[in-house]
């Protein structure tokens, strides 16, 4: 039987990749260590000048890739001059030969760049459980090569059942002085909060420390790489790094995210997280529909997110997403199922603005063939308003097409 073609772009996509903007005072190579059966581009090297800096979240796996070990002691310096990021192998449950891996491949960076093994940066990802290619990589890593100005490459490279680079570029502010901010980001599959099956590398030539870095990573993780979700499954070795060149000094430093001169840099910073994010469920596998759910009124945080994601990780919802049916039922199981204590008698489900539950009962006055119509749009919102509280959450998420089992069921074949 002839093998399906699984590498069809994502109708979700944007209709063109826009050309992204490189950051003063980082060089870009990649590499092709033929890591894939078919010749591409799976290796990216990101060469730092100066003194720049560096913020991370990792995975809560238990299990998690060694590289994420690795940076968890590099960190301790707040110092950065390469990452290194190869797609085809996770390097995950390789044991020692993982763990020799990542010294060689450092080893070899900082001989070739003249550079700190204690300031490099590593990310994989790939299967799990197969030998890391340390050969394939190093011989790659020794071709000499020119940095290349076609920032998009980098985003292609690390690429794994993805079917087209995810990047963004904007041009911003820091008071009135001018900087830049590029980001990249992949992940298709494999994708649930705390984080998923995914990496997301975010640049900025602006003059920021280490704990600025910090805290603006952790304020804009929570809603954009940690709610999303494809399939519910949290992978091993997500990774998302956010960096400063200092190649653009500001005329004054700045000291806390709160300084008024951030304002609009935060806004866009914000505008690269989310875009990331959302890039990568659109191109979940076998994706079709882009799913935003909505909660409102709960009485916490906590069971807002616990509620929002339980529907988000409904397999039932998602068929019927996908096969257009409005079936509001798998929505109130999928509330029910998470034992938080909701009144049925103040619950209220709408598709988009088709009310089609409210107080414990069916909205007699839903117009089904409008309620249809709008199903087999590419974009739904599910609002859950729970009329129980104050507290929030959005998450987004996919549907679950007959392409997703083509994908899955053949990921190492």
């Amino acid at each position: 039987m002839a093998k399906k073609n699984l590498n069809k772009i994502s109708p979700l996509a944007p209709k063109s990749t826009k050309m992204l903007n490189p950051i003063d005072g980082v060089k870009l190579y990649t590499y092709c260590a033929n890591l894939y059966n078919k010749k591409r581009n799976d290796l990216s090297v990101f060469i730092f000048e100066g003194k720049c800096f560096i913020a991370e979240v990792f995975t809560n796996s238990s299990l998690r890739s060694a590289t994420l070990d690795w940076n968890s002691k590099a960190l301790k310096g707040k110092e950065v001059q390469a990452i290194i990021v190869n797609s085809g192998n996770a390097n995950t449950f390789t044991g020692k030969q993982g763990e020799r891996a990542i010294e060689q491949v450092v080893k070899t960076i900082a001989s070739q760049f003249k550079i700190s093994e204690k300031k490099i940066f590593i990310a994989s990802t790939g299967v799990i459980g197969e030998p890391f290619p340390t050969h394939k990589v190093i011989k790659a890593l020794k071709q000499k090569k020119s940095p290349s100005k076609n920032w998009i490459d980098a985003a292609r490279a690390i690429m794994t059942t993805d079917t087209y680079p995810k990047g963004i570029s904007i041009n911003t502010s820091i008071g009135n002085q001018k900087v830049k901010i590029t980001g990249i980001s992949k992940g298709s599959g494999m994708i649930e909060p705390n984080m998923a099956t995914m990496l997301g590398f975010i640049f900025t030539d602006a003059e920021l420390s280490p704990s600025i870095l910090r805290s603006l990573i952790n304020k804009f993780t929570p809603d954009s790489f940690n709610s999303i979700s494809v399939d519910g499954d949290e992978s091993t070795n997500d990774t998302v790094m956010l960096t400063s060149t200092n190649a653009k000094k500001l005329n004054n430093k700045i000291h806390s995210i709160n300084d008024t001169r951030l304002k609009k840099f935060k806004l866009d910073l914000k505008k690269v997280f989310l875009y990331l994010a959302e890039q990568i469920v659109r191109d979940g596998e076998g994706a079709t529909k882009l799913i935003e759910i909505n909660i409102k009124n709960a009485k916490s945080k906590f069971s807002a997110d616990k509620i929002s994601r339980s529907i988000a990780n409904s397999a039932l919802v998602k068929t019927a997403i996908y096969g257009g049916d409005p079936n509001w039922g798998r929505i109130v199981m999928a509330i029910g199922k998470t034992y938080e204590k909701v009144n049925k008698g103040k619950l209220h489900i709408s598709f988009g603005k088709y009310l089609v539950a409210k107080n414990g009962l069916a909205n007699p006055k839903i117009d089904e063939s409008k309620l249809r119509k709008y199903l087999s749009k590419d974009r739904i919102n599910i609002n859950i308003d729970l009329n129980n509280g104050r507290e929030e959450s959005r998450i987004l998420t996919c549907d679950f097409s007959h392409r997703y089992i083509d994908i899955n069921a053949s990921y190492k074949t």
